[in-house]
Protein backbone atom coordinates (compact mmCIF):
# COMPACT_ATOMS: atom_id res chain seq x y z
CA UNK A 1 0.00 0.00 0.00
CA UNK A 2 2.81 2.32 0.78
CA UNK A 3 4.49 1.65 -2.63
CA UNK A 4 1.25 2.50 -4.45
CA UNK A 5 1.12 5.95 -2.87
CA UNK A 6 4.77 6.53 -3.77
CA UNK A 7 3.99 5.59 -7.39
CA UNK A 8 1.20 8.15 -7.55
CA UNK A 9 3.37 10.88 -6.14
CA UNK A 10 5.95 10.40 -8.90
CA UNK A 11 3.35 11.29 -11.58
CA UNK A 12 3.60 7.95 -13.36
CA UNK A 13 0.35 6.38 -14.42
CA UNK A 14 -1.63 9.60 -14.26
CA UNK A 15 -3.94 10.52 -17.09
CA UNK A 16 -5.59 13.79 -17.97
CA UNK A 17 -9.24 14.24 -17.06
CA UNK A 18 -11.59 13.25 -19.88
CA UNK A 19 -13.03 16.78 -20.09
CA UNK A 20 -9.56 18.11 -20.87
CA UNK A 21 -9.21 15.58 -23.71
CA UNK A 22 -12.58 16.70 -25.08
CA UNK A 23 -11.58 20.38 -24.99
CA UNK A 24 -8.25 19.63 -26.73
CA UNK A 25 -10.03 17.63 -29.42
CA UNK A 26 -12.60 20.39 -29.99
CA UNK A 27 -9.85 23.03 -30.17
CA UNK A 28 -7.98 20.98 -32.78
CA UNK A 29 -11.17 20.50 -34.79
CA UNK A 30 -12.01 24.22 -34.74
CA UNK A 31 -8.43 25.14 -35.71
CA UNK A 32 -8.57 22.68 -38.60
CA UNK A 33 -11.88 24.06 -39.84
CA UNK A 34 -10.56 27.61 -39.71
CA UNK A 35 -7.23 26.86 -41.39
CA UNK A 36 -8.44 24.40 -44.06
CA UNK A 37 -10.14 27.01 -46.31
CA UNK A 38 -6.98 29.12 -46.24
CA UNK A 39 -4.73 26.17 -47.01
CA UNK A 40 -6.91 24.81 -49.80
CA UNK A 41 -7.21 27.91 -51.97
CA UNK A 42 -7.45 26.78 -55.57
CA UNK A 43 -6.25 29.84 -57.37
CA UNK A 44 -2.76 31.30 -57.36
CA UNK A 45 -2.50 33.78 -54.48
CA UNK A 46 -3.21 37.43 -55.15
CA UNK A 47 -0.04 39.19 -56.19
CA UNK A 48 1.46 36.06 -57.75
CA UNK A 49 1.89 35.36 -61.48
CA UNK A 50 -0.75 33.18 -63.11
CA UNK A 51 0.78 29.99 -64.52
CA UNK A 52 1.12 30.03 -68.31
CA UNK A 53 -0.74 27.50 -70.44
CA UNK A 54 -1.78 26.83 -74.04
CA UNK A 55 -5.17 25.40 -75.00
CA UNK A 56 -7.25 25.02 -78.13
CA UNK A 57 -10.44 27.05 -78.42
CA UNK A 58 -13.68 25.40 -79.49
CA UNK A 59 -13.20 27.37 -82.73
CA UNK A 60 -9.95 25.43 -83.31
CA UNK A 61 -7.44 28.20 -82.53
CA UNK A 62 -4.52 27.55 -80.17
CA UNK A 63 -4.23 30.26 -77.54
CA UNK A 64 -1.47 30.81 -74.97
CA UNK A 65 -2.03 32.94 -71.88
CA UNK A 66 1.39 34.62 -72.14
CA UNK A 67 0.41 35.99 -75.58
CA UNK A 68 -1.90 38.39 -73.72
CA UNK A 69 0.84 40.04 -71.64
CA UNK A 70 0.33 43.76 -71.82
CA UNK A 71 -3.45 43.34 -71.60
CA UNK A 72 -5.81 42.91 -68.66
CA UNK A 73 -7.13 39.33 -68.72
CA UNK A 74 -10.13 37.68 -67.08
CA UNK A 75 -9.93 33.88 -66.84
CA UNK A 76 -12.96 31.85 -65.84
CA UNK A 77 -12.93 28.10 -65.31
CA UNK A 78 -16.28 26.41 -65.84
CA UNK A 79 -18.19 23.22 -66.65
CA UNK A 80 -21.58 22.64 -68.26
CA UNK A 81 -23.05 20.92 -65.19
CA UNK A 82 -22.24 23.92 -62.95
CA UNK A 83 -25.20 26.31 -62.61
CA UNK A 84 -23.12 29.11 -61.05
CA UNK A 85 -20.71 28.77 -63.98
CA UNK A 86 -23.50 29.61 -66.43
CA UNK A 87 -24.31 32.74 -64.41
CA UNK A 88 -20.63 33.66 -64.47
CA UNK A 89 -20.38 33.26 -68.24
CA UNK A 90 -23.46 35.42 -68.75
CA UNK A 91 -22.13 38.10 -66.39
CA UNK A 92 -18.72 38.17 -68.10
CA UNK A 93 -20.40 38.94 -71.43
CA UNK A 94 -20.99 42.44 -70.08
CA UNK A 95 -17.22 42.93 -69.67
CA UNK A 96 -16.53 42.27 -73.35
CA UNK A 97 -16.76 45.52 -75.31
CA UNK A 98 -17.87 45.61 -78.95
CA UNK A 99 -14.86 47.79 -79.81
CA UNK A 100 -12.51 45.25 -78.22
CA UNK A 101 -10.90 47.90 -76.02
CA UNK A 102 -11.81 46.15 -72.74
CA UNK A 103 -10.12 43.25 -71.04
CA UNK A 104 -9.47 39.93 -72.73
CA UNK A 105 -11.87 37.30 -71.38
CA UNK A 106 -11.05 33.61 -71.73
CA UNK A 107 -13.41 30.84 -70.62
CA UNK A 108 -11.76 27.52 -69.78
CA UNK A 109 -14.13 24.57 -69.99
CA UNK A 110 -13.31 21.43 -68.03
CA UNK A 111 -16.00 19.08 -69.40
CA UNK A 112 -13.83 17.22 -71.88
CA UNK A 113 -16.69 17.34 -74.38
CA UNK A 114 -16.15 20.04 -77.01
CA UNK A 115 -19.66 19.76 -78.48
CA UNK A 116 -21.25 20.18 -75.04
CA UNK A 117 -18.99 23.14 -74.22
CA UNK A 118 -19.84 24.79 -77.54
CA UNK A 119 -23.56 24.23 -76.92
CA UNK A 120 -23.43 25.83 -73.46
CA UNK A 121 -21.26 28.71 -74.66
CA UNK A 122 -23.76 29.38 -77.45
CA UNK A 123 -26.79 29.07 -75.17
CA UNK A 124 -25.46 31.73 -72.77
CA UNK A 125 -24.26 33.90 -75.66
CA UNK A 126 -20.52 33.86 -74.87
CA UNK A 127 -18.81 36.73 -76.66
CA UNK A 128 -15.35 35.51 -75.71
CA UNK A 129 -13.25 32.44 -76.58
CA UNK A 130 -13.98 29.15 -74.87
CA UNK A 131 -10.88 27.01 -74.40
CA UNK A 132 -11.07 23.25 -73.90
CA UNK A 133 -9.09 21.73 -71.05
CA UNK A 134 -10.07 18.19 -72.09
CA UNK A 135 -7.46 16.49 -69.90
CA UNK A 136 -7.89 19.04 -67.09
CA UNK A 137 -4.17 19.75 -67.15
CA UNK A 138 -4.69 23.49 -66.70
CA UNK A 139 -7.23 22.78 -63.96
CA UNK A 140 -4.52 20.79 -62.15
CA UNK A 141 -1.93 23.50 -62.86
CA UNK A 142 -4.22 25.94 -61.05
CA UNK A 143 -5.00 23.35 -58.30
CA UNK A 144 -8.65 23.78 -59.17
CA UNK A 145 -11.06 22.36 -56.61
CA UNK A 146 -14.26 24.41 -57.00
CA UNK A 147 -16.17 25.97 -59.87
CA UNK A 148 -16.57 28.55 -61.09
CA UNK A 149 -13.17 30.12 -60.57
CA UNK A 150 -12.68 33.61 -62.03
CA UNK A 151 -9.29 35.33 -61.98
CA UNK A 152 -8.38 38.87 -63.06
CA UNK A 153 -4.80 39.35 -64.23
CA UNK A 154 -3.03 42.67 -64.65
CA UNK A 155 -0.95 43.58 -67.71
CA UNK A 156 2.03 41.67 -66.27
CA UNK A 157 0.04 38.46 -65.72
CA UNK A 158 -0.20 38.96 -61.95
CA UNK A 159 -3.39 37.80 -60.21
CA UNK A 160 -5.20 40.89 -58.87
CA UNK A 161 -8.66 39.45 -58.23
CA UNK A 162 -10.13 36.00 -57.59
CA UNK A 163 -13.64 34.66 -57.04
CA UNK A 164 -14.45 31.01 -56.42
CA UNK A 165 -17.75 29.07 -56.19
CA UNK A 166 -19.87 32.04 -57.31
CA UNK A 167 -19.87 34.73 -59.98
CA UNK A 168 -17.67 37.75 -59.30
CA UNK A 169 -19.82 40.55 -57.84
CA UNK A 170 -20.36 43.02 -60.70
CA UNK A 171 -19.41 46.17 -58.74
CA UNK A 172 -16.17 44.64 -57.45
CA UNK A 173 -15.24 43.24 -60.86
CA UNK A 174 -16.01 46.51 -62.65
CA UNK A 175 -14.03 48.56 -60.11
CA UNK A 176 -11.00 46.26 -60.41
CA UNK A 177 -11.12 46.25 -64.22
CA UNK A 178 -11.40 50.04 -64.28
CA UNK A 179 -8.43 50.37 -61.93
CA UNK A 180 -6.32 47.98 -64.02
CA UNK A 181 -7.31 49.67 -67.29
CA UNK A 182 -5.92 52.95 -65.98
CA UNK A 183 -2.51 51.48 -65.15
Amino acid sequence: MFAKDKHRDSGEGRSLPSWLHTIALLAALVAGLLIFPLASRAEPPLGEPAPDFALKSIAGTNLRLSEYRGEVVVLTFWASWCGECRHTLTALNSVVTPAGDGPVVLGINLDGDIARAASVAQSVGCRFPTLEDTRQQVGRLYSLEHLPLTLVLDRDGIVRGAWEREPAPAPALEALLKELAET
